[in-house]
């Protein structure tokens, strides 16, 4: 998996590239969790094909994280079956997924 870190209005924005699994979503967790300050951070899932259960489990953490801090964590850009493996883990809820991740930071207050 590809790792890539911006900044977009404020924003820290992670373009992620690949398949998160048991190898990449520690990969995920060590770039995400200097950045889980409180402030706004973004994750363009453009890239990325699958997920696994530790890969969510490192999304779950990063959302908890930046809940305690106040902060906001969005992420976007993702594919259908993507989408829909969010859904089957009744994850779609859990986490803010907007469909268009640059319109939405641009369009946040």
């Amino acid at each position: 998996m590809q790792i890539n870190e911006s900044t977009h209005n404020g924003w820290t924005v992670f373009t992620l590239a690949g398949r998160i699994d048991h190898y990449s979503a520690e990969a995920l967790k060590a770039a995400l969790m200097p950045r889980l300050t409180g402030g706004a951070v973004a994750l363009d899932f453009a890239g990325v094909d699958y997920i696994t259960s530790q890969g969510f489990r490192v999304l779950l953490i990063a959302s908890k994280e930046q809940l305690a801090k106040k902060g906001r964590l969005v992420l976007g850009n993702m594919n259908e079956p993507l989408r829909a493996y969010f859904n089957m883990a009744d994850l779609g809820t859990v986490f803010t997924i907007v469909q268009d991740i640059h319109l939405a930071i641009d369009q946040a207050p």
